[in-house]
């Protein structure tokens, strides 16, 4: 009986002594791991700090800077439509009342911004009879678009009675460009230009 006892504790002790082992062991291997494991995730939490800051960076940079162009944009919009105002169709009104007086007749289409034109005001001129539809290969025309992309006035001038002539772009002004006297200067080339049109 002290024999079967004595084999019992003996295989307790052992059971303890490979528990121990186990753990120290396990302890071992664990810290070993964390120490290892920690260094690696330092060196790669330091890049990506450095990649999401890089990152934040640019879109702080393109957030400023589209800011900063929507501005341009609404600023370049607004003083073409105080020059539409103030200068530009005032002008026109003025070579119209003219045009009527010697017998011919003028009209001023105006064009907002929306989300596939951009603003515009073109001046139709007849210098004989009314314009009824204007059409570009039967009346004199100039034409202003405010391009927005490169906050220029594209000009566009067309000398053409009745399918004689031609249209074409000139060069943009810029906004200070834009007085009464070069609106005028462009609409009597233009009618300067069309008569010698159409008398055939």
């Amino acid at each position: 009986m002290s024999g079967i006892g004595g084999s019992d504790g003996d295989r307790q002790r052992s059971d303890s002594m490979d528990d121990a082992a186990a753990r120290s062991t396990g302890g071992q291997v664990g810290a070993s791991g964390q120490n290892s494991h920690s260094t690696v995730d330092e060196e790669s939490l330091r890049q990506i700090d450095q990649i999401v800051g890089h990152w934040a960076h640019l879109v702080q940079e393109s957030t400023e800077e589209q800011a900063h162009v929507e501005v341009e944009e609404e600023q370049f919009l607004k003083r073409f439509q105080d020059l539409t105002d103030s200068v530009i169709r005032p002008t026109m009104e003025m070579a119209i009342e003219r045009l009527r007086t010697d017998g011919g007749d003028g009209l001023i289409e105006e064009r907002h911004l929306d989300g596939l034109h951009k603003p515009r005001v073109t001046l139709w001129m007849s210098m004989q009879g009314e314009v009824a539809s204007p059409r570009q290969d039967l009346n004199p025309f100039l034409q202003l678009d405010a391009d927005v992309a490169t906050q220029r006035i594209t000009v566009w001038e067309g000398d053409m009675v009745k399918n004689q002539g031609t249209s074409r772009a000139t060069s943009p002004w810029t906004p200070s460009e834009v007085t009464p006297e070069t609106i005028m200067d462009r609409i009597v080339g233009v009618l300067r230009r069309a008569g010698t049109h159409g008398v055939d």
